[in-house]
């Protein structure tokens, strides 16, 4: 999938040894940009139907007609020791908590490598696509609560997985500024040439030191934010139990109200 704008999970039951294995899989394909979020799922994927799945299809959201659709909110933790023992360690202390409080222990899932390890525990909710990151179980019951309804929370949120990461700095300025909680509420747009213009799912935007946004509510309202790649203050570790090293992060400026987008 490297390449194709679609990325790729692999995830296991936290109460796997009770399940056997009848030689089919779970398999969720989500499309998690505004304005077009969708998710299916089948309980009883194939080998073969995985390995013909099209990621760049995918990543246009043309997904394959695999299982049945749903709105069934899922949140997958990172557990992926070989990454980050942290993830390993924490991650899988919140998965048991989880499995332990939650309604619906069939939510709960624990996952391959999310990135942003530093952050652990972290985690992905489908199917808005909302990445959260220093998680407790407070907040992660509190995440789970509110997944079908598609609500960020503002404390922990990392950022949307169909943004790159300046936009993500974007959009989680917008939010804190105007409290807006709605997943599905805001688009963000590259400001180029004085044109705000979208950025497929994917393109990283990982090459520029600095950006002009646009991001837009659906009600009309929108708001200018620029955002720079800067260096931090100081050195940080990428992983646990690694030396601490130089690094860059995207900082948001002020968030600037516009005129309307649309009326």
């Amino acid at each position: 999938a490297q390449g194709t704008g679609t990325k790729v999970l692999l995830a296991r039951h936290a109460h796997r040894p009770e399940r056997a294995h009848d030689g089919t899989r779970h398999l969720w394909i989500g499309f998690t940009a505004p304005g077009s979020v969708r998710m299916r799922h089948t309980a009883n994927a194939t080998d073969d139907e995985m390995l013909s799945l099209d990621f760049s299809a995918i990543a246009a959201n043309a997904l394959p007609p695999i299982g049945d659709k749903t709105d069934a909110g899922v949140i997958f933790v990172c557990t992926h020791s070989g990454r980050d023992r942290c993830c390993a360690v924490h991650g899988r202390a919140l998965v048991n908590a989880l499995t332990d409080h939650v309604p619906e222990p069939d939510s709960v899932w624990e996952c391959s490598h999310l990135g942003g390890h530093r952050f652990a525990p972290t985690a992905l909710v489908m199917p808005a696509g909302i990445v959260y990151g220093r998680l407790d179980l407070p907040s992660a019951l509190a995440i789970t609560t509110h997944m079908n309804e598609r609500l960020v929370d503002l404390d922990h949120c990392r950022g949307r997985s169909a943004f790159a990461a300046p936009l993500q700095a974007a959009d989680i300025a917008v939010r804190k500024h105007a409290q807006i909680l709605d997943a599905d509420a805001l688009d963000v747009l590259w400001v180029r040439d004085g044109r705000a213009v979208p950025v497929p799912p994917g393109v990283a935007l990982d090459m520029i030191a600095s950006a002009l946004t646009e991001v837009r509510h659906h009600d009309g309202r929108a708001w200018r934010v620029s955002v720079r790649h800067i260096p931090l203050t100081q050195p940080r570790q990428e992983s646990c139990g690694k030396e601490p090293h130089d690094g860059l992060t995207w900082v948001a400026g002020e968030v600037e109200a516009m005129e309307p987008w649309r009326r």
